[in-house]
């Protein structure tokens, strides 16, 4: 689907392994939760909300985004602000992309 240019690659697997480390390791107070969508996934689907970050967040290679949702929006920027992924607001939801498809892009934060 990349070759074909039906995906534009956003995040590699060192910034999704920094993105993870940082969820696991997250204050208990934050709860920390994630949905997301696979590019195989049918249109207008995605996960319901997990907080399970060891085991639920794989394979990272099909997720088109992820969406967070934690206790502060300012720990949650921050943590994205000091690995530089980077991130859109979509529906008032953090969302971060690990593919783009063609056509109009997110404003990225």
């Amino acid at each position: 689907m990349v070759g074909r240019g039906e995906l534009h690659p956003v995040l590699n697997n060192t910034k999704w392994a920094e993105l993870r480390t940082e969820m696991l390791s997250a204050p208990s107070e934050q709860h920390p939760q994630f949905r997301s969508r696979s590019v195989f996934s049918p249109p207008g689907f995605c996960t319901n909300w997990d907080g399970e970050f060891f085991y639920h967040v794989h394979p990272v290679a099909d997720l088109e985004w992820i969406e967070f949702q934690a206790t502060s929006a300012e720990w949650l920027n921050g943590v994205l602000r000091r690995h530089s992924i980077p991130y859109s607001i979509e529906d008032g939801v953090v969302r971060v992309w690990g593919y783009t498809r063609p056509g109009p892009q997110p404003v990225w934060q």
